[in-house]
């Protein structure tokens, strides 16, 4: 009987001989999050490579039951720590979190309610990024050549709802009575505010009215395999 993602996110717990609080505490997730993964109650994470590495246990054999559990010199310290010559510790492999893809006609209901665990669970793929993006974020793909030169159409945005914007950033928002999302700069000059797309053959949008901010974008992904 082949494993399920649960169970060997349970193996790789107890071979890095943590508790589902440590797990947790490391990771940076709950502690009822690790044990709804682990009985099965949620079937995906973005934390999984996260996990994986933290476990010291291999990604891909940890999301698809491929290939070996253990990463090559890993052996069974927590995170997967090696010694250096120097004899102090050092991490042989980049610590990455992931994100959901998601399509533009999610961005509605991901603006009009907190049901994240929904929004995940109609991820069309996974886009690796650093920890340091909040649990929240999500990523877009650009969908038109308003953003030209510096965002092309196709590129993958990775966006932070927990951020409302400030002036010279790229959000993902809606204008007031609007419920087509849209990908600008916002723009602010005194009292007034601005969506502006980088391309000149686009028209500046005044924002006269409320703005819906759904996230701010805080960095891109290329991936030159894809």
């Amino acid at each position: 009987m082949s494993m399920t993602l649960s169970d060997r996110i349970q193996l790789a717990r107890k071979n890095a001989g943590l508790t589902q609080k440590g797990l947790a505490d490391k990771v940076g997730i709950s502690q009822t999050a690790v044990h709804k993964l682990e009985c099965g109650r949620s079937r995906s994470s973005r934390r999984t490579v996260t996990i994986a590495l933290t476990c010291g246990v291999d990604p891909i054999w940890l999301d698809t039951g491929r290939g070996d559990m253990l990463l090559p010199g890993s052996g069974t310290g927590v995170g997967g720590m090696s010694v250096g010559e120097d004899d102090q510790p050092y991490r042989p492999f980049p610590l990455i979190a992931r994100v959901p893809l998601i399509a533009w006609d999610l961005i509605d209901s991901l603006c009009s309610n907190d049901d994240f665990e929904q929004i995940e669970s109609e991820a069309s793929s996974w886009i690796p990024v650093a920890p340091r993006t909040s649990e929240r974020c999500y990523a877009l793909t650009v969908p038109d050549d308003s953003m030209e030169p510096e965002f092309s159409e196709g590129e993958t945005l990775i966006v932070d709802p927990t951020q409302k914007g400030a002036h010279n950033q790229f959000l993902v928002a809606r204008l007031e009575g609007d419920s087509r999302p849209t990908f600008k700069q916002l723009i602010v000059l005194g009292n007034r505010r601005y969506l502006k797309p980088l391309n000149a053959r686009y028209p500046l949008i005044d924002i006269d009215g409320g703005l819906d901010v759904c996230g701010v974008v805080v960095c891109k992904y290329k991936d030159y395999f894809g």
